[in-house]
């Protein structure tokens, strides 16, 4: 057999590339994505890490290898359906900013009403675990809701001058989600039947909302005073 003839002038063959890590990110996310909509859609019981795992197209044991577990890729996907509502980087970015208390809180509210958008899984997923909570429940409140409503309480101080321990700062907060909660979980269309499309005019919503909540707010300062 004659020898091979090297050509300098040929390119030399690259070596396969291996699966980087860049790889498992895309595919983590992909199957936290499609994981989001069959939660969202189905429920945690109904789901199986087999649906998830053939309707992203990846390996049956991709749900173990980046999540450990079906309970504990649901839990990662409860927790960003949080986060996409409105992240606690948002939260804490406003509350450390230069603005005055009351704008904080109104940059807050309008990042949350922005979050709130029916057609999307976190939205529904997130409805959904309100409406028939699953035992993971305890587990996005205490490190999803919980930090975030600390920070709000502040705010909440800070505008009525009561100490963010104070019941009535408690009850505040709860003016201050409800209206927003109203807005996630009730059916848009069943909505619209009763009190026309709210979604028309966002800005105008936005406002409302405010303009209704610091009335409130101030109310309770001086009522306090």
């Amino acid at each position: 057999m004659p020898p091979r003839i090297h050509d300098k002038n040929a390119l030399p063959e690259k070596p396969p590339r291996p699966a980087g890590r860049s790889d498992g990110h895309a595919t983590r996310a992909q199957i936290l994505e499609t994981a989001g909509q069959l939660f969202a859609d189905l429920g945690f019981d109904a789901t199986t890490s087999k649906n998830i795992c053939e309707s992203c197209g990846c390996n049956t044991a991709a749900v173990n290898y980046h999540f450990g577990s079906r309970a504990e890729l649901y839990t990662t996907v409860l927790i960003e359906s949080h986060r996409r509502l409105i992240s606690l980087d948002t939260i804490l970015d406003i509350t450390h900013s230069n603005l005055d208390a009351r704008e904080k809180l109104s940059r807050i509210l309008d990042n949350l009403l922005e979050g709130i958008d029916a057609s999307q899984w976190h939205s529904r997923l997130f409805f959904r675990e309100i409406v028939t909570p699953s035992p993971f429940m305890d587990t996005l409140i205490t490190q999803e809701a919980m930090p975030k409503f600390v920070l709000i309480r502040g705010l909440l101080s800070d505008i009525t001058g009561l100490p963010a321990d104070d019941p009535r700062i408690t009850r505040c907060l709860l003016s201050t989600i409800a209206p927003n909660l109203m807005l996630l979980i009730a059916n848009r269309d069943t909505v619209s039947k009763v009190f026309g499309n709210l979604w028309a005019d966002k800005a105008a919503l936005k406002q409302h909302l405010k303009t209704f909540l610091f009335a409130g707010l101030d109310a309770i300062s001086l009522a306090d005073a």
